[in-house]
């Protein structure tokens, strides 16, 4: 029997399973992608989607944020269990013959400590559990995590990890493209033909804050502000709009990231509490002017002429975010990523799909001068299957 990376890299078409949880911690995301082989420009195509829901799991992954050690350790195990359930789904996607021959997980982060957000004292970390060493065990196949490390290790942020992604499969002659996602966090790649032209940074709160908010305003029916329909049903408070677009993270320069470490439940629960005199729908349509406020003055003051914008994540089904995005970017156009042909829920782990090929190749998948690392890197942690 020879080494799998070498069986791995002989093979002329690879099926790749890319998985993510981001910071709304909602769902596992699982796509299953087709490449015909290792080449960095190898065509690609999505076979299969499926997101599995946390469900009433939601909460214990909430509370891996702020756990003890040993809840952090049995977590780890625990995701890497769910994580490997979540491939499941694909499998039925799967023709005769085939099986499934690497795997990318994101994990879900727990916490996110880069050089830009640091404290006096500390040291630039990033921690991303579901244990891929499981994953490759339960899916037989090569397993590739931990993607983030790698970067920081090279004085970058470790994030973020998409734009090479953004460019490698959406890039245009002529055309400078931003690619917006709204996940918990947002973060935006502006793309043209040129690798080195790319710019991308983590650009606002996205849906994090909204999340936070979204029980209270709804009376408990719902857990996120679904479809905009809550934060449809407020007034925007200017004063407190103002307030909020002077947090100093937005006027930073890139590079730079985020997370809920700054945009989390216990600052938007802080931050109502405060305000409890308003009634909690305007409060939620306050954060979701704030998140659009903060992505469309990042376009301006970091981003430069560009001809259009394409939104993905769960922020791209908020009708009253996009809405207000689109008359403050206007006459820009701004569309959801679906209408160009790919679910705005399934590109970051199509991403991680490509970037565990990236990695078990030997390519570098960073983009510098989007991460601030002193060179490019080659990223990710290879977990082989049992034998």
């Amino acid at each position: 029997m020879g080494h799998p990376l070498l069986e791995l890299l002989a093979r002329p078409r690879w099926l790749v399973a890319g998985l993510m949880s981001g910071t709304s911690m909602d769902a596992i995301d699982a796509a299953l992608v087709e490449i015909d082989g290792p080449a960095p420009d190898a065509a690609v195509r999505v076979r299969a989607f499926h997101a599995t829901p946390h469900g009433p799991e939601r909460e214990r992954v909430f509370a891996l944020l702020s756990a003890s050690t040993q809840a952090i350790c049995d977590g780890n195990a625990w995701l890497g269990e769910r994580f490997a359930a979540a491939l499941t789904p694909l499998y039925a996607s799967l023709g005769p013959g085939e099986h499934l021959d690497l795997v990318g997980s994101h994990g879900q982060t727990v916490w996110h400590q880069p050089p830009s957000q640091c404290p006096p004292g500390g040291t630039p970390s990033t921690l991303q559990l579901a244990e891929p060493a499981i994953i490759a065990a339960r899916s037989g196949a090569i397993t590739v995590g931990d993607f983030r490390v790698a970067d920081l290790a090279l004085g970058g942020e470790g994030a973020p990890l998409v734009p090479w992604v953004d460019w490698r499969l959406f890039r245009k002659p002529g055309v400078r493209r931003a690619l917006q996602n709204i996940g918990g966090i947002a973060n935006v790649s502006r793309v043209t033909e040129s690798l080195d032209e790319l710019v991308a940074f983590d650009n606002g709160p996205g849906n994090a804050l909204l999340d936070a908010l979204a029980p209270l305003a709804s009376g408990g029916l719902d857990d996120i502000d679904r479809d905009g329909r809550w934060s449809a049903q407020g007034t925007v408070q200017p004063e407190l709009l103002t307030e909020l677009l002077a947090d100093a993270y937005l006027a930073q320069a890139p590079p730079k990231s985020t997370g809920r470490e700054r945009y989390g439940k216990t600052q938007a629960l802080a931050w109502a509490a405060l305000h409890s005199d308003r009634r909690p729908v305007d409060l939620l349509a306050t954060l979701a002017a704030f998140s659009a406020h903060a992505i469309a003055e990042s376009y301006r003051r970091f981003l430069g002429p560009l001809d259009e914008v394409w939104v993905s994540g769960g922020g791209a089904y908020n009708r009253t975010l996009m809405s207000t995005l689109a008359r403050l970017l206007s006459p820009l156009p701004v569309a959801p990523l679906a209408e160009h042909g790919i679910d705005a829920s399934m590109k970051e782990a199509v991403a991680f799909a490509l970037l565990a090929v990236e990695c078990v190749t030997g390519r570098a998948a960073n983009v510098p001068r989007a991460t601030g690392a002193s060179r490019p890197a080659r990223l990710g942690k290879i977990c082989l299957p049992p034998l």
